[in-house]
Formats: C-alpha cells, sequence, structure tokens
C-alpha cells in the first residue's frame, strides 16, 4: 500500500495519491472499504486475478480492545491474502491496512478482522519516507 518511488508518477484515473489519515481523525468511520487480490474462496489454491473491494463497517467493540486497531465482524470482508491492503474510509482517505482475522468462527459468533490504524504510525511513515507531516497535531 505505501511506495517509494524513485521518480514521480504519471498520474491518471486509476493511479492516484491517497491522503493518510491525522492523529485527530481516529474517531470510528462507519463507511469504509477495502481491496485486494485476496482468495475468493477458502478451497481456491490461487489469488484472484481481479481487484476486489469489500465494503465493511468498523465496530466499537470490547472483542476489539486494541488501540492501534479498527475492527470489522462478520460478512462482508476482507479475504484470504489481502493483508496489507488499503481500509479507505469516509472521504477517501486512507484509515487503516489489513491486519488479521482476531477470532475464528468457533460457534456461531462472527468473526472478527483487523485493521492496522495508519494514523498511529504517521511518523514513522513520514521518517521512512523522508517526507514531512502534513497534519498539525
Amino acid at each position: 500500500m505505501l511506495l517509494k518511488l524513485s521518480s514521480q508518477p504519471i498520474l491518471s484515473k486509476s493511479v492516484k495519491p491517497i491522503a493518510i489519515a491525522c492523529k485527530g481523525d481516529e474517531f470510528l468511520p462507519k463507511s469504509c472499504s477495502t481491496s485486494g487480490w485476496g482468495r475468493t474462496d477458502k478451497n481456491e489454491k490461487f489469488m484472484s486475478r481481479e481487484l476486489m473491494e469489500a465494503n465493511v463497517t468498523l465496530i466499537d467493540d470490547e472483542q476489539c480492545n486494541e488501540d492501534k486497531l479498527y475492527c470489522s465482524k462478520g460478512e462482508p470482508r476482507p479475504a484470504e491474502g489481502d493483508s496489507g491492503g488499503p481500509l479507505v474510509c469516509e472521504g477517501e482517505k486512507a484509515y487503516g491496512v489489513v491486519s488479521a482475522r482476531l477470532q475464528y468462527n468457533t460457534t456461531d459468533s462472527p468473526v472478527l478482522y483487523s485493521y492496522t490504524k495508519i494514523a498511529e504510525y504517521r511518523n514513522w511513515i513520514h521518517s521512512i519516507m523522508g517526507s514531512s507531516d502534513t497534519c498539525n497535531n
């Protein structure tokens, strides 16, 4: 999801930069989507040839009690192999990175999926990228 390029990219409808969430954006966004080339079926041997998208609803749940994570529950969901992909929310901003399945469905309870909060790592991102932080916080 995060690329450091040796030259400027040619921007187009399909290739464009995305803003990343600031510390002040840590409220729980409601309208989010994730995308990736993960397996569309658990019995599928290969990853998808087509970029897939899933609209997910983030939850404020005691089962997701990590300060640096967002969580979603049940379907739709990120696919196996989507880890590292973006969680894009309201205003077309990257809020998170697809991380892991936190809980497997052992009963009738829905499965939890986690997303690392980008805002928590802005300083590190800017130090690696050699850029200045554009947030005012």
